[in-house]
């Protein structure tokens, strides 16, 4: 069977997906796409994700799209290391927690990141800097779901974890490289301010395929 994982560079859906798999301990086939380049319009990927997004797997004659919906078939299709808990409470704990980090520490992410990135942020300095602040108070509030365990929902990893390392190491990444007038992300320093959250991100380096699904992009540049 092949299984394949489309993706862009950095995306941190995308990433979420290649490290559902890695975890899970299955191969795929990595295929990289370039957005500025078209490659996520064309008729052949609109086939297979009509939205134009990452990522995509394609499992035998299986696709799937948007990356809840892959850990969630990934974890019905291959039984083994469960991304959402063995038990009722486990799994409610890890559902409540991933929407918990989708809703509120992703939409703010992106509510601020967006506009820099689209270069579209004059005149909407005063929301970026609210949404960065609301950023820091969330990496405050799943800094405490650590509570003196290894990973986010317990001692196993579990999708909670997967979801959010890419958004952490895209926040840290680039947060300080952030400089425009008006401007102030106050990114906390995870080591500094955070340090249960830093080594649970090394904890997180450390899983089985973190390396083959570290952004491309991000590996050249160091």
């Amino acid at each position: 069977m092949t299984r394949t994982l489309y993706f862009i560079s950095g995306s941190p859906y995308a990433w979420r997906a290649m490290l559902a798999l890695g975890l899970k301990g299955l191969e795929y086939d990595a295929v990289e796409l370039h957005g500025s380049q078209g490659d996520t319009q064309t008729p052949e990927y609109l086939a297979r994700n009509p939205r134009g997004k990452v990522p995509v797997l394609v499992d035998g004659g299986i696709t799937v799209y948007e990356s809840i919906a892959v850990m969630a078939y990934l974890e019905r299709a291959y039984l083994d290391t469960p991304l959402f808990g063995k038990s009722p409470q486990e799994a409610a704990l890890i559902w409540q927690r991933v929407m918990e980090m989708d809703a509120y520490l992703g939409t703010a992410l992106a509510a601020a990141a967006q506009p820099i990135f689209s270069q579209t942020f004059d005149g909407k300095e005063d929301e970026i800097n609210k949404n960065f602040a609301k950023v820091s108070d969330e990496i405050k509030t799943v800094s405490g779901w650590l509570d003196g365990n290894d990973f986010m929902a317990g001692d196993a990893p579990s999708a909670v974890d997967l979801m959010l390392y890419p958004h952490l190491a895209m926040i840290a990444r680039i947060g300080p490289t952030i400089q425009l007038p008006g401007i102030t992300p106050n990114i906390p320093n995870y080591a500094e301010d955070f340090p249960e959250l830093a080594a649970w991100m090394k904890r997180i380096e450390a899983l089985p395929g973190f390396d083959a699904a570290y952004p491309p992009h991000w590996r050249d540049a160091a």
